[in-house]
């Protein structure tokens, strides 16, 4: 029966070729955590969480691999370099198994579909090369792969009675396979037996845990308990080294033996001798996960300052690429090519338990620049980012526990709290002070919402520091959890959502207060818990809930007496049913871009590209047909004035190049692209620089009309057809441009070779 199961791997390889998305996404991963490395020849190849990068020691340069080069976007648990075969291999916590060949991805999934694995037991731990056969140190077993063929082989079940066990390393020495593991001590097995998926050709040398194992000159070296190394001979261990502190890893040259400490790489001779190491201090601080060793150069893996190389002078060097700080983002805000990310976090149940202090990055067209988190005065859970429209460098950062952090410059200089401003905290003489949600009006004022406390919407005067009230405690119902966005429509009425409150309105001139609540008897919201809000370029209010989505045509009729409603979507599914959008997804994020169109993300569908009124879907990425690396997606960010849109994940941060910009003051920037048209392409015609509802035609030289649209933002698309009929011929088109008072005019030129 065993043998049985081997098979299946033999003859029905499960081999995905991965796709590249390099022409329309950019990767901006954080490469600040490395997991493993491997060194070879002149190169260091080095995992970080869910994306790899080779560095060429000769050159200094690095070629990295993510999502967008065809990587899945798991989390990588060990990588390998056959320098015979140029293949480099990655391993991955759910099972999932990695090539890149050639610079080109292919996947394969038969460990992940496997069905007689826990799904929890499918880790890759550890590659050892012998001749072609690449052997797989997996939680559940040792899975062979032939580097030749590109295709697996044998999988061997070596518990007892043929049972699944945790192998943590694999050697061969004098013709013996060697495996260590966590519970069944080490085991072997004659390298050359043709029988080894039979559990009985395996022996036990020694009883134990043991975390790794290797091959130094004629010793076969384990790492057993935390701090120590030892020799296996004639089924018995002989300590040869004892470390300062708990291994993290262990890696061998054929005269180098590298271990790795949390602070420390300590380099050993062929005879064992102590002849260097690498130590964090209080100038150079890190934490380690790994080191390897090229040459005589070290380099360290590290938990959040990425790869470091220690040459001659000892002093570490940061190699990695640029990148966010982290991976787990939480919050966007992108404006004139510069865009801010966060990565505080709170719960469905908005509970920013347990605290984090995390840093702040921002990418602008020279890179990245991080705000070290020993540099956010002590804030933690920063969640929401709102740019000032009149000093894009001055920055407000939402805490939901601490505050308000503001940024000059990218330097952190105030933090409002209780002490030196109205907002207020839902513990009493403490600083519990749980702000989101923020947006600013026309005259300057940040609307910023304040959770658990009865004054949940306040208005925030960055020149003078003053804080206005508004009293929202009469609209509290059920748990009051969190509040989430805040908006402000076209007439000043500021918006904001919450956990149990639907949506709360508030007229600033009349100091109305609103609620769209409940279903169909009250406002028709799918959901009381709104996550996301949006207004868009026709002052409609978007409605994102943990159940669906909603709209307001007109939000300003909300504060005219009676009850207040929101409107559904309704779409014609292939059949030509009719179908409410969205029906009963949860909505993390809603975007309207220049064009009007909606970005909307999801919980657990990827994100939906749609028209401006929701009734055509132009575009579904999930992870399956995009880079994305999940389907959960928690903020989006639309730059207006690039097109790019932002994704951000708690995997990794994705860019797709849009077309659709915001709206131009004047038609001085009209331009059309690609121009030319050349034979063979296929996609649309972006005419960008427009003012908000231009009237633009396109004729050919005579002078016949062949498209017409009102423009909604600063951009529209040409799919090169007269009017959605038939594909137009080659010939030079000449696009007309009048400003929505028509006071203004332009006239471009575009060229189509078929």
């Amino acid at each position: 029966m065993q043998y049985f199961k081997v098979i299946v791997f033999i003859i029905f390889p499960i081999i995905l070729s991965a796709q590249d998305f390099t022409n329309q996404w950019t990767g901006h991963f954080s490469y600040n955590e490395i997991n493993d490395l491997y060194a070879s020849e002149n190169k260091v190849y080095a995992a970080s969480e869910n994306a790899v990068f080779i560095y060429d020691s000769d050159t200094k340069t690095t070629e990295q691999f993510s999502t967008i080069q065809g990587l899945s976007g798991e989390t990588i648990s060990a990588i390998y370099h056959s320098t015979v075969f140029d293949i480099t291999v990655i391993g991955y916590d759910n099972g999932l198994i990695e090539l890149l060949i050639d610079d080109q991805v292919r996947t394969f999934i038969d460990i992940v579909e496997k069905a007689t694995i826990p799904p929890i037991q499918k880790r890759i731990n550890h590659f050892y090369e012998n001749q072609d056969i690449l052997f797989i140190a997996t939680e559940f077993g040792i899975v062979e792969f032939n580097l030749s063929r590109i295709e697996f082989g044998d999988t061997f079940f070596v518990g007892p009675g043929g049972s699944q066990i945790n192998i943590t390393g694999i050697t061969i020495s004098n013709e013996l396979i060697y495996a260590s593991t966590i519970g069944n001590g080490i085991l072997s097995a004659s390298e050359n037996s043709t029988n080894l998926v039979d559990f009985n050709q395996w022996s036990t040398e020694v009883i134990g845990n043991f975390n790794g194992i290797t091959s130094f000159g004629d010793q076969v070296l384990v790492w057993q308990d935390n701090t120590t190394i030892k020799s296996l001979e004639n089924n018995t261990l002989t300590t040869v080294i004892t470390a300062p502190s708990a291994i993290q890893d262990m890696q061998a040259t054929s005269e180098s033996l590298l271990i790795t400490t949390a602070d420390r790489a300590i380099h050993y001779d062929s005879n064992l001798q102590e002849t260097n190491a690498v130590q964090s201090t209080d100038a150079n601080s890190f934490n380690l996960n790994t080191s390897t060793l090229l040459g005589e150069t070290i380099y360290l893996g590290t938990e959040n300052n990425g790869l470091l190389e220690v040459a001659n002078t000892l002093t570490p060097v940061t190699i990695s690429p640029e990148g966010p700080l982290l991976n787990t983002i939480f919050g966007l805000e992108a404006f004139n090519d510069n865009l801010w990310v966060v990565f505080g976090e709170y719960d469905i149940n908005y509970n920013p338990f347990p605290l984090q202090q995390q840093g702040i990055s921002k990418l602008t067209a020279n890179g990245w620049t991080n705000i070290s988190k020993d540099d956010v005065l002590g804030v933690t859970s920063l969640t929401h980012i709102t740019i000032n429209p009149a000093n894009e460098e001055q920055v407000f950062i939402s805490s939901y526990q601490d505050g308000l952090l503001e940024i000059n410059d990218n330097l952190v200089t105030n933090l409002y709290n209780t002490n030196n401003s109205g907002f207020e905290t839902l513990v009493s003489e403490q600083d519990v002070i749980r702000l989101n949600g923020s947006t600013f009006d026309n005259n300057g004022n940040l609307w910023i919402n304040n959770s658990r406390v009865d004054n949940g919407l306040k208005r925030f005067s960055p020149e003078s520091g003053e804080v206005l009230s508004v009293d929202t405690s009469s609209l509290i119902r059920g748990l009051n959890l969190g509040f989430s966005d805040t908006v402000i429509d076209a007439n000043g009425n500021v918006f904001f959502g919450g956990y149990s409150t639907g949506v709360i309105g508030y007229n600033s001139q009349t100091e109305e207060l609103i609620q769209l609540y409940g279903e169909a008897e009250r406002s028709n919201l799918p959901d009381d818990y709104v996550l996301a809000l949006e207004v868009d370029l026709n002052n409609q209010l978007w409605i994102g809930t943990f159940q669906g989505l909603r709209v307001v045509f007109n939000p300003t009729t909300l504060f005219q007496g009676g009850t207040p409603q929101t409107n559904q979507i309704i779409i014609l599914d292939d059949e030509g049913v009719p179908q409410e959008l969205l029906f009963n997804e949860t909505i993390t994020d809603i975007e309207a871009d220049g064009s009007n169109n909606k970005w909307v993300a999801t919980a657990s569908s990827g994100v939906f590209y749609f028209s401006s009124d929701g009734q055509e879907t132009l575009a579904h990425f999930t992870q399956d047909n995009s880079p994305l690396p999940t389907n959960n997606i928690r903020d989006i960010s639309v730059d207006d004035s690039t097109g790019s849109v932002y994704f951000g994940t708690d995997k990794g941060l994705l860019e797709y190049k849009g077309t659709a910009t915001g709206p131009e003051n004047n038609l001085n920037n009209v331009v059309a692209f690609p121009n030319p048209v050349r034979p063979g392409f296929s996609g649309d015609v972006t005419i960008r620089g427009l003012t908000s509802r231009a009237n633009v035609k396109i004729t050919d030289i005579e002078g016949n009309l062949v498209y017409e649209e009102i423009s909604e933002g600063g951009s529209i698309q040409w799919d090169t057809t007269a009017f959605g009929r038939h594909r137009v011929a080659s010939g030079v088109y000449l696009i007309l441009v009048t400003a929505e008072d028509q006071a203004e005019t332009t006239v471009s030129k575009l060229l189509i070779v078929r």
